[in-house]
């Protein structure tokens, strides 16, 4: 077991969103988190990184423990301070695409600066291999000094995958990643999550059923901010 959430509850306000939630996540699976538009699962899943703590109306209690680097941290106790260190390792895909301005590769080399201190020749090798596991490589090789906006919607997405694998995660947060895309990337998109469950672990909010069958080794549903694991 990589993570595992007790008594889970989150508010904005007066509004609950989560309620009383025990979750367990295992190592190199696929997780799928479904249920209906505010059910909460999104909310859920921005929790595992605290990324709720944007939010000033949030409030969160219970228990998250997550097993990183071989040792056990538990995501509530966890400092301000080391939060950019969770969320390195806990890393987020949205959506929608969240581009850095500039180039293919600058989306990729400046985290690397900003959050691992990673410059040079090992940065643009960390880079290449993270654009290749994202399936990306062969794609924009011939461009990377071209605005990472003039990409396709598919290529977006992958890209921002992509700079989430360049900062070495452990964990795998995926918030719908084919949502605003059509069949054919759809696909590709995953097929790529299926491979990379052999070197991660993935936590991912679907609406699809389908997608659900195809991907999942477990899913958790939510009904009105309740969770029923299968």
């Amino acid at each position: 077991m990589l993570v595992s959430v007790s008594n889970l509850t989150i508010s904005f306000g007066s509004h609950q969103v989560v309620s009383n939630a025990y979750v367990d996540f295992y190592r190199h699976q696929i997780h799928v988190l479904t249920g209906a538009s505010g059910s909460g699962k999104t909310t859920f899943l921005r929790a595992l990184n605290r990324l709720n703590d944007c939010f000033s109306e949030c409030k969160t209690t219970g228990d998250i423990q997550l097993t990183l680097n071989n040792s056990q941290h538990w995501v509530q106790c966890m400092p301000e301070q080391q939060l950019p260190q969770l969320r390195q390792k806990v890393g987020m895909v949205f959506q929608h695409p969240q581009l850095l301005p500039g180039s293919i590769l600058d989306n990729l080399l400046l985290p690397l600066k900003v959050v691992n201190s990673v410059t040079g020749q090992q940065a643009h090798h960390i880079a290449q291999t993270a654009l290749s596991q994202a399936a990306l490589w062969e794609e924009v090789s011939h461009r990377l000094n071209v605005h990472a906006s003039s990409l396709s919607g598919g290529q977006q997405q992958r890209l921002c995958l992509a700079r989430t694998l360049a900062l070495e995660p452990e964990i795998l947060l995926l918030d719908e990643p084919t949502a605003s895309l059509d069949k054919q990337t759809a696909q590709q998109i995953e097929t790529l999550i299926m491979e990379l469950a052999h070197r991660y672990t993935i936590i991912m909010v679907s609406h699809s059923a389908k997608q659900t069958e195809k991907l999942a080794n477990r899913v958790s549903h939510f009904q009105a901010g309740k969770v029923f694991t299968r």
